[in-house]
């Protein structure tokens, strides 16, 4: 999977990621931040399978806040209803930056209706970020509203 964000506003102006599937439990993955031309290494792992009655558990490294590329790592729970064609996904954990000595409390949640549109939130410690996408096929184009003030457009393509 391919997504860059293009947020001409932040600090890092835009930022590309691409993943690799290595399993159903690990993804590996690169971060190029335009702006300072700085690769992240990133990856996550999935410890805990979700359930019908209980959450996942995934632990990761990787790029921490929106728009600011800081490295560092995380622990989140995360959970998926449908019902009646509406998806709900949500997610919470702890997340902590390399240039910091304290964690930050991480969540979100997208709601995905019948058809193309997805709508949500990510918190990232600093800042909440409202996006909205619309999916074509296996890809995907959106907005997000990084800080609740700078813009930026997603684009997100799968093979």
């Amino acid at each position: 999977m391919l997504t860059s964000v293009w947020a001409p506003a932040t600090a890092t102006v835009g930022e590309t990621f691409l993943w690799y599937n290595v399993d159903s439990k690990l993804r590996l993955g690169l971060a190029l931040l335009w702006k300072q031309t700085a690769v992240r290494f990133l990856g996550n792992y999935e410890l805990i399978a979700e359930t019908p009655r209980s959450p996942n558990l995934r632990v990761g490294y990787g790029v921490q806040g929106i728009g600011v590329g800081n490295p560092g790592y995380f622990a989140t729970v995360e959970k998926s209803v449908v019902t009646g064609g509406v998806s709900l996904n949500g997610f919470v954990g702890v997340g902590f930056r390399s240039n910091e000595n304290h964690g930050h409390l991480l969540g979100g949640f997208k709601l995905s209706p019948k058809g193309p549109w997805t709508v949500g939130v990510q918190l990232d410690g600093h800042g909440v970020h409202p996006f909205v996408n619309y999916s074509i096929g296996r890809h995907a184009v959106g907005l997000y509203l990084i800080e609740l003030k700078s813009p930026g457009v997603m684009l997100n393509f799968r093979w």
